[in-house]
């Protein structure tokens, strides 16, 4: 959240400042990369094709005598091509998928419990109502000792992701 009016105190106006900066870079490349560069490659790429492979042969002058009627043909191709490409790569290929796994395993909040509801409201709600039905289990003898253990131990990693601990396996980061 960007706020409207910098606060007042000097380090939470340093804060301010940092995480405003931060998510600015974060909107410009997401703008710059996913919109601008896209458009500004695709349109130069048209007119250095149009430039080398039309202007001087006398077969394809012919056909694409101006660059407009190049881009024309050129959209016309390309953007259904690159939506079939895509869509081989999302649906047949692996390389989505490991893709997906890879951002996954890269996410601090798969090992975390997300800050907000899920940390203020869902786990806590989650635990307390694991520890209620455990209660009743015991008072009906139909707890035993392996399911007391796996109650406790999936209990100890909840009260873990609370106190803002991470579970499981986080990918090891490689540092020379």
């Amino acid at each position: 959240m960007i706020y409207l009016e910098a606060p007042s105190s000097p380090m939470k106006l340093f804060h301010w400042l940092s995480r405003s900066i931060w998510r600015s870079w974060f909107y410009f490349r997401a703008g710059y990369g996913t919109y601008i560069a896209l458009l500004m490659g695709y349109a130069g790429n048209l007119v250095v094709i149009y430039k080398l492979a039309v202007v001087g042969n006398k077969y394809l002058e012919v056909v694409f005598y101006s660059l407009t009627v190049f881009a024309i043909f050129g959209v016309l191709i390309s953007v259904p091509t690159a939506i079939l490409l895509g869509l081989f790569h999302v649906k047949r290929t692996g390389a989505y998928a490991a893709d997906a796994s890879l951002s996954t395993e890269a996410n601090p909040y798969v090992y975390k419990v997300i800050p907000g509801k899920e940390r203020e409201v869902f786990l806590p709600l989650m635990v307390l109502t694991a520890k209620g039905l455990a209660k009743v289990m015991r008072e009906q003898n139909a707890l035993t000792r392996q399911d007391k253990e796996e109650f406790d131990l999936v209990l100890a990693k909840a009260e873990s992701l609370l106190r803002g601990q991470m579970i499981g396996n986080p990918r090891q980061k490689n540092i020379p």
